[in-house]
């Protein structure tokens, strides 16, 4: 069955066609798209998750030549994709990055006029796809039984900026939890073990890994460096397939295999049993933040009763399992888990697909497990319907936005997707994370083998460290370095926090503007720009910050419009001028960052600190 009453986006994508089945009702309103079951069903699933089994199309031979797509990959850190007419979206932008042709939110853009298409509802069941012909909305593909009286809805927003069509969703949405704010891993300077830091499945000559985990927290303490809490990544617990703890090098590529069981690795601690952990956690002084990755099927949790099991990973259906985790963790001294890898759990566990509300019913679960013992997370490789729902989990304190540090040889790739990203973690109220990085910019001791790594400066330094510290002041999320003992640059570290290692605050995180967004944004037709702003009871502070993200290593020259004269501050000149526009020249990978003063306000470097990224900070 279908119904149908004005089509809302028909000046810019034309025409909607419904599809539907018996026993469904695709509705078109005014500003909301609906797809409802009238009875249980049974046998939608298409065999591909990127293929809808009912819901509405548009024709892409309706669409004016000059429209342009922004979309959010329904894959690992919402990989942020655009496209022209063509919908050459670039949903495998790097080696080993894959995913299916599928997005939500989509952003369309034409001349001055956005469109907007958005979930209200059921954000892990809805998909927008690319087909042949044009554009598909509707139940994703792997979805195959559904209840009688299930339906999901799609707001439609038409708006002049991608931002404010973000916005008017959200608020629609009605989700903003009352997150916790407490959490020293959202408070204070962290150090970080994960993939791209200098321990991750490394140690000192000599060392088990976690020895040398306390070697360098006590080297940070005796120079002064105010870490408060401290990551341990997957190499502590067991894999199907282990990744090899080396000396000081980069390991051998091994397949990323679930976990076996949560608990200590002993080559990583140089002893079996639970209590090495909490025996770190005490001679660290610090709590920790413990990763957790998907469950394999071999593991000894998985029985042939209660589980969901696929070639990759498996799942309980009682998520009620993974308190486990949290009592451990809080036994063990930690204050948070970082869910990884929860596009695996995602894609490799079709059972948690087929049927609708057990993805959210699981993410559900695990906050309420954090909200009994106040062991809080951090949501990392989450899909866009992860990063939806976590805006109405209030024990979720903060979402990764971009792919591992160093992932790829181009870092810009990763600013810009962080950047991006952010535009629409910042709308959902979500704090960011950029991941950890080198805070030495140069490259220091290197052995032949890490030549050429990703990132260029194998394991001891990044010539773009200044740069990563600011983005993860600018974040108003977690800061965590992940630098080798005796390789951290305390100045460029204590830019990112005060003198006790506290992180200054922001109304939001950094995030591209509007213009920056399509087109793959950024990367050589003009500088990245993007925005923060701090408000206090002075006024409203914008930083600015801009990026050549240029492809090609050119010098890019570009303009950014200030609303009227105002004081700028330039932080990497400390100089301050009265400027209607940010005129700005920049070489390949080089930043500037600026700082707005309210109307009538003097500069900021005169009322704040010029010596951190964050001169002013907000006041909430």
């Amino acid at each position: 069955m279908t119904r149908s009453t004005t089509d809302p986006a028909r000046e810019i994508l034309g025409s909607a066609q419904l599809h539907a089945v018996d026993g469904v009702t695709v509705d078109v309103g005014a500003s909301r798209l609906t797809i409802g079951a009238d009875r249980d069903l049974a046998g939608l699933a298409t065999g591909r998750f990127s293929t809808p089994s009912v819901g509405v199309s548009w024709a892409r031979d309706q669409w004016p030549d000059h429209i342009e797509f922004l979309g959010f990959a329904f894959t690992q850190f919402a990989l942020p994709v655009t496209a022209g007419r063509d919908l050459a979206f670039d949903f495998a932008p790097a080696p080993g990055l894959r995913s299916p042709s599928a997005m939500l939110p989509l952003v369309a853009r034409t001349g001055e006029r956005v469109v907007l298409l958005a979930p209200l509802d059921h954000f892990h069941e809805q998909i927008v796809a690319v087909t042949d012909d044009g554009l598909f909305w509707g139940w994703h593909g792997d979805l195959d039984e559904v209840p009688a009286g299930f339906s999901t809805t799609l707001g439609i927003y038409e708006s002049r900026s991608v931002t404010d069509a973000l916005s008017r969703w959200t608020s629609d949405l009605a989700v903003s939890a009352d997150r916790v704010r407490d959490n020293v891993l959202s408070t204070h300077l962290s150090y970080w073990t994960d993939n791209g830091a200098a321990y991750w499945y490394r140690t000192e000559p000599g060392r088990t890994i976690a020895e040398s985990v306390v070697d360098v927290i006590d080297a940070l303490r005796a120079d002064d460096v105010p870490v408060r809490s401290v990551e341990l990544d997957s190499w502590f617990y067991d894999h199907v397939v282990a990744r090899p703890i080396t000396e000081i090098g980069y390991p051998e590529e091994v397949p990323p295999t679930g976990m076996l069981r949560w608990e200590p690795r002993v080559d990583a601690f140089g002893e079996p049993g639970g209590r090495q952990i909490a025996d770190l956690s005490r001679r660290l002084g610090l709590p920790l933040v413990l990763h957790s990755r998907h469950i394999a099927p071999e593991s000894p949790y998985v029985t042939d009763d209660g589980w969901w099991i696929g070639r990759h990973a498996a799942h309980p259906q009682d998520p009620a399992f993974f308190r486990r985790w949290f009592d451990d963790a809080k036994r063990w001294g930690a204050t948070v888990i970082e869910q990884d890898w929860m596009q695996v759990y995602w894609f490799a566990v079709r059972e948690l697909r087929a049927v609708p509300g057990r993805a959210e019913a699981w993410q559900r679960a695990l906050d309420e497990h954090a909200r009994a013992t106040g062991v809080d997370l951090v949501w990392c490789m989450a899909t866009p319907g992860d990063l939806m729902l976590a805006a109405s989990l209030d024990r979720v304190i903060a979402v990764r936005t971009s792919d591992d540090y160093r992932f790829n040889d181009d870092p810009a790739f990763l600013w810009t997707w962080f950047l991006v990203v952010n535009r629409l973690a910042g709308c959902l109220g979500l704090p960011v994370f950029k991941d950890c990085f080198f805070s030495h910019s140069g490259v220091g001791d290197v052995r032949p083998e890490n030549e050429g790594a990703a990132g260029g400066d194998a394991i001891d330094g990044d010539r773009h460290a200044e740069l990563e510290a600011a983005l993860a002041a600018l974040s108003n999320g977690p800061v965590g370095i992940g630098d080798r003992i005796g390789r951290t640059d305390r100045n460029i570290v204590m830019r990112t926090c005060d003198d006790d290692g506290r992180l200054r605050r922001l109304d939001g995180p950094i995030a591209a503007i509007d213009r920056c967004l399509f087109g793959g944004p950024g990367r050589g037709d003009g500088l990245m720009w993007a925005t923060t702003t701090a408000s206090n009871s002075a006024g409203t502070w914008t930083y600015v910050l801009a990026i050549n993200t240029s492809v090609d290593e050119e010098f890019v020259q570009d303009v950014f419009d200030l609303d009227g004269e105002s004081t700028v501050y330039d932080w990497r000149r400390r100089t301050s001028r009265v400027l209607a526009t940010i005129d700005l020249g920049l070489d390949a990978k080089d930043w500037a960052l600026f700082v707005v003063s309210p109307p009538e306000r003097p500069a900021a470097d005169s009322v704040g600190d010029p010596d951190r990224y964050v001169v002013v900070e907000s006041a909430t």
